[in-house]
C-alpha cells in the first residue's frame, strides 16, 4: 500500500514537468529496470538449477507425479514448462504491454526528428523484449514447479512472489528485496510519459484546459487503478482488453491508417501532377500484412472464448475475407 501510493505520488509529480526535463531521471529508472532484470534472472536461474540438482522428489503425490514425467520424457516436461497448458491465454496481456504504440503518433509529433522517434521505439520494443524474453526463459521451469506443487505451502507464481521464495525459509535477501523495491519504482518511468501526452492531446486536440486535463491524465488512471487493482476481475480486464481493444488499436488500426495515408498522398500527388513515391507494392505488402494480423487477432479471440481451432479457423478466413475487401 505505501509503495504503491509512493510510486503513484512520483508519478503525478512527474507528470508537471516537460518531457525534456526528466530525460535523466528517465535514464536512471530505465538502468533500475534492466538491473532487476538481470538480477531476477540469476536468482530465477539458480532456484531452476537447485531444481535439477535436486532428486528427491519427496513423497508427496506432486512430487512422484514429477518424478515420473522426468524419468519418462524429459522432453515433454521441457514442451510442458515452455510452451505451458494454455498458451493463448498469454496472448491478451502480451497485447496489453504493446499498448505504448497508440502513443507513438503524439510522441513523433514530439520529437525534434522523426527519424530519432523511430529509432527510439525500435530500441525500446528490442530491449523491453529481450528483458521479457530473459526472466520469463528462466522463470518458466520454477513457475511450473511451483504450480506442480514442489514448494510446499507456495501457489503464487508471480515474478515477484518468486523472488521472494528464492531464499527458502528465510525469505529473500536484502539484497532481492531492494531489487524489488528498484524494480516497483522503475516500472513508473512510463507512466508519466503516457500522462503527459494524453494531457498534450486533451489541451491541443480535445481544447480542454490545463487543470482539468492534468486530472484528467494524471490522477483520474491512479483513482480507477487504487479501486480495481486488487479486485477479482482485473487479470480478465487486463486480458480481455488487450484481446478485444488494445490488438485491433495496436496492430490493425495503425496499418489501416498507413493505408488512408498512401491513399490520400497518391490523391494529392495526382491533383498536382506529381509522382507518387509508391508504385503499389508496399500497398499490396501492408494490406496483406493487415489481413493477417487482423484475422489472427480473431481467430485468438474465438480459441479464448471456445477453445475450438475448428471455430478459429473458421473465424480466421473469414476475418480474412472481410478486411481483404475493405476499401480505403
Amino acid at each position: 500500500g505505501c509503495l504503491a501510493c509512493s510510486a503513484a505520488s512520483a508519478s503525478v509529480a512527474m507528470g508537471t514537468v516537460d518531457l525534456d526535463d526528466m530525460i535523466g531521471l528517465q535514464y536512471f529508472l530505465f538502468g533500475c529496470l534492466a538491473c532487476s532484470a538481470v538480477r531476477f534472472s540469476y536468482v530465477l536461474n539458480n532456484m531452476a538449477n537447485a531444481l535439477s540438482e535436486n532428486d528427491d522428489y519427496g513423497d508427496s503425490t506432486a512430487g512422484r507425479m514429477l518424478a515420473e514425467e522426468e524419468v519418462g520424457s524429459s522432453e515433454g516436461s521441457l514442451v510442458e514448462w515452455f510452451v505451458g497448458p494454455n498458451p493463448f491465454q498469454t496472448v491478451g496481456p502480451i497485447m496489453f504491454n504493446f499498448a505504448f504504440i497508440v502513443t507513438s503518433p503524439s510522441s513523433v509529433c514530439l520529437a525534434k526528428k522523426e527519424t530519432i522517434a523511430y529509432k527510439a521505439l525500435g530500441m525500446a520494443c528490442v530491449a523491453m523484449g529481450t528483458m521479457y524474453a530473459m526472466v520469463g526463459l528462466t522463470g518458466a521451469s520454477v513457475s511450473n514447479a511451483v504450480k506442480n506443487g514442489m514448494y510446499e505451502g507456495e501457489t503464487d507464481s508471480n515474478l515477484l512472489s518468486l523472488i521472494m521464495m528464492s531464499g527458502g525459509e528465510d525469505g529473500a535477501s536484502m539484497l532481492d528485496l531492494c531489487i524489488i523495491a528498484l524494480f516497483g519504482f522503475s516500472t513508473v518511468a512510463s507512466i508519466p510519459v503516457y500522462c503527459l501526452l494524453a494531457k498534450e492531446t486533451l489541451i491541443t486536440d480535445a481544447g480542454v484546459a490545463p487543470l482539468p486535463a492534468f486530472l484528467l491524465s494524471n490522477v483520474l488512471p491512479w483513482v480507477i487503478v487504487a479501486l480495481t487493482y486488487n479486485a477479482a476481475f482485473f487479470d480478465a480486464f487486463v486480458n480481455w482488453s488487450g484481446l478485444l481493444i488494445l490488438g485491433y488499436t495496436n496492430f490493425s488500426m495503425p496499418l489501416l491508417l498507413d493505408l488512408k495515408l498512401k491513399t490520400v498522398r497518391a490523391a494529392r500527388a495526382m491533383g498536382e501532377n506529381m509522382v507518387s513515391s509508391d508504385d503499389g507494392s508496399t500497398t499490396k505488402t501492408t494490406k496483406s500484412i493487415m489481413v493477417l494480423v487482423t484475422a489472427s487477432i480473431t481467430s485468438v479471440i474465438v480459441i479464448s472464448i471456445a477453445n475450438s481451432l475448428t471455430l478459429a479457423a473458421a473465424a480466421f478466413l473469414l476475418t480474412a475475407f472481410m478486411v481483404a475487401g475493405v476499401k480505403v
